[in-house]
C-alpha cells in the first residue's frame, strides 16, 4: 500500500467519521439538556436557542478538519505501518475530538474570555476546562465506538484496494 492511497482512505473515513460524531453530539445535547417533556421540536432545533452557538459551529468546523488530518496519520499508521485499527482508530478519534474542541474553546476564549483575566471569574476554567470536561464526559464512549468503527473500516477499504 503506498502513503498517498493510505493517506486518501484515511482522510475520507475520517470525516466520514467525526460527522457521524457531530451527529450523535448534536443528538445527545438536545436529549440532555431538553427533556422529553419538552416539545421534540426544542430538542432537535436546540442550536438555534443557545447563545454559544457560533462557538459550536466552529468547533464542528475545527474537528472535521482536525479529522482531515488526523485521518491521514491514522491511514498510514494502519495500512502501511500496520498498526493495529482498533487502538489506532480510537487513539485518532480522541485527539481529533481534544483538538476539535480545543480551537472551539479558543475562539469563545478571544472573543469573550481574553478580556476578563484578573476578573472575577477564571476564562480559562470557563473556556477551557469546563468544555473539555464535558466534552470528555459525554464524547468518551461515542469516541470509542466510532474509532473502533473508523480503524476497522480503513483496514477494510485498504485490503479492497490491495486486492483491486
Amino acid at each position: 500500500m503506498d502513503i498517498k492511497t493510505a493517506k486518501h482512505i484515511g482522510q475520507r473515513l475520517a470525516i466520514k467519521s467525526a460527522l457521524i460524531g457531530l451527529l450523535i453530539a448534536y443528538i445527545l445535547f438536545g436529549w440532555v439538556t431538553y427533556s422529553w417533556d419538552q416539545k421534540l421540536s426544542k430538542a432537535v432545533f436546540w442550536i438555534f436557542d443557545v447563545e454559544f452557538w457560533y462557538h459550536l459551529v466552529i468547533g464542528a468546523i475545527g474537528l472535521l478538519t482536525m479529522a482531515y488530518f488526523f485521518g491521514q496519520l491514522a491511514g498510514v499508521d494502519i495500512l502501511v505501518k500496520r498498526k493495529n485499527e482498533f487502538w489506532t482508530g480510537i487513539k485518532y478519534g480522541l485527539i481529533t475530538l481534544v483538538t476539535g474542541t480545543l480551537i472551539g474553546s479558543s475562539v469563545g476564549f478571544i472573543q469573550e474570555g481574553i478580556d476578563n483575566i484578573g476578573g472575577f471569574s477564571n476564562p480559562f476554567y470557563d473556556y477551557y476546562f469546563k468544555p473539555m470536561y464535558w466534552v470528555t464526559i459525554f464524547g468518551i464512549v461515542p469516541v470509542v465506538i466510532v474509532g473502533i468503527w473508523f480503524g476497522r473500516q480503513i483496514k477494510k477499504q485498504g485490503q479492497r484496494t490491495s486486492a483491486d
